[in-house]
């Protein structure tokens, strides 16, 4: 089976890293055809056949555009997150499905594209950092370890399965563990950076549902294995974390 990925807007949704998510994939998967989709190009997935979608963070200008491009794709969207089609949303990219994105220090208040009940408020005198750690089907035994540095917090409704519920670190906000947005296979979370290469065994979860016939095969296991590894021990080291960087 050959894997059909497509980048959402790689010319502005590109920061911190996050596209090296994508760069792994095609290293576990050279098989796979990577579509990257420009602004001004309709989506591959609006017509045809993808096995996953996924969009990177981005300037809060980019997400606005965003919003633009994705909002004639509404029901398209819904209909693919209802059949099962993956998606993997990375930082402040899961904010442009929400309903609103507010950010009163640049002076708007936008409806979102409206997939979620979710709700982003941004405050650019307001970063946040942080790390967070927390279990996911995907990855078995083995938490996803993640970092936040962000400008926004998400309020989500009560009803809204999170990606994870964090057993340490922050989730949508500072008072909820729930991190992130998880519908079917559908993945939305606020961690930021190539959380794929950080987080070997939930990229070989993923590959594993993008195709059950075929065993994934991780680049660079060894190393990648060891590092994961290094950063669990570094991450269950309670001196490692601030007191701000739990829930309040």
């Amino acid at each position: 089976m050959t894997l059909t990925i497509e980048v959402l807007f790689p010319e502005i949704a590109n920061l911190h890293g996050d596209l090296a998510n994508i760069d792994y994939l095609a290293q576990c998967r050279p098989d796979a055809r990577i579509v990257r989709t420009g602004l001004t190009d309709t989506p591959a997935f609006v017509a045809g056949k993808v096995d996953l979608v996924y969009l990177g963070a981005m300037t809060e200008q980019g997400q606005l555009k965003a919003v633009r491009r994705l909002l004639p794709h509404r029901e398209r969207i819904e209909e693919l997150i209802g059949a099962g089609t993956s998606f993997l949303f990375t930082h402040n990219a899961l904010e442009v499905l929400g309903t609103r994105i507010s950010n009163k220090d640049m002076d708007y208040d936008e409806a979102g594209v409206g997939i979620f009940d979710l709700e982003s408020t941004v405050r650019m005198f307001g970063r946040y950092n942080g790390k967070v750690l927390g279990g996911v089907p995907e990855a078995g035994a083995h938490p996803v370890l993640g970092y936040k540095s962000q400008f926004s917090m998400v309020s989500g409704g009560v009803n809204l399965p999170g990606f994870l519920v964090a057993e340490r670190g922050i989730g949508r906000n500072t008072s909820t563990a729930v991190e992130g947005v998880r519908v079917n296979n559908f993945i939305g979370t606020s961690l930021i950076g190539p959380l794929l290469v950080v987080n070997p065994h939930l990229t070989r979860g993923l590959l594993a549902r993008l195709d059950p016939d075929t065993e994934p095969v991780l680049a660079h296991e060894d190393l990648a294995i060891a590092a994961y590894d290094a950063r669990l021990a570094d991450f269950r080291d309670g001196r490692r974390w601030h007191p701000f960087e739990r829930v309040q």
